[in-house]
């Protein structure tokens, strides 16, 4: 199956079994997301249960991500890296702008439960509300509330 990617720069996510899981977790916070593209694994494809998610192209708000479940020993493709020593950190995050306080709440709380908060939600005074958290599936965001134009044409 031929792989359809519609951004020149896309952000590849390499999960250890969950992938599925997570990206249908993030679709469904927000708008104009989707899963565009999934390709699971085959009753032939060594070490791979039959079904499984093996690499996938989706949407959130917009934004073209991929993201793979990583190769399980037995796959060919296993021996190639060291799979198994790769793992997120916050070192790379994504920075998410939230026209709402509804929307920040709403997210916030989302990325919170069963994850890591490095910075509480506050006023630091580069933003009027900002946190920064990594989720339970280890991907590390920057939530930043919107000021309107004006504040930021001042700078």
């Amino acid at each position: 199956m031929a792989i359809t990617i519609s951004h020149k720069m896309t952000p590849f996510l390499a999960f250890q079994g969950n992938a599925e899981e997570a990206m249908e977790f993030y679709t469904s916070l927000f708008e104009d997301s989707a899963t565009e593209q999934v390709i699971r694994a085959r009753a032939e494809d060594p070490g791979w249960s039959e079904g499984t998610l093996q690499h996938a192209i989706f949407t959130l708000a917009g934004q073209q991500f991929m993201c793979i479940n990583t190769p399980p020993p037995g796959n060919h493709l296993h021996k190639v890296a060291a799979w198994h020593e790769f793992a997120f950190n916050p070192s790379f995050t994504i920075y998410l702008r939230c026209d709402s306080d509804e929307e920040f709440d709403r997210l916030y709380e989302a990325f919170a439960e069963k994850g890591e908060i490095h910075l509480p939600v506050a006023s630091y005074g580069f933003s009027p509300k900002f946190a920064w958290v990594t989720d339970r599936y280890g991907i590390s965001w920057r939530l930043n509330l919107s000021t309107t134009e004006k504040a930021g044409a001042e700078r």
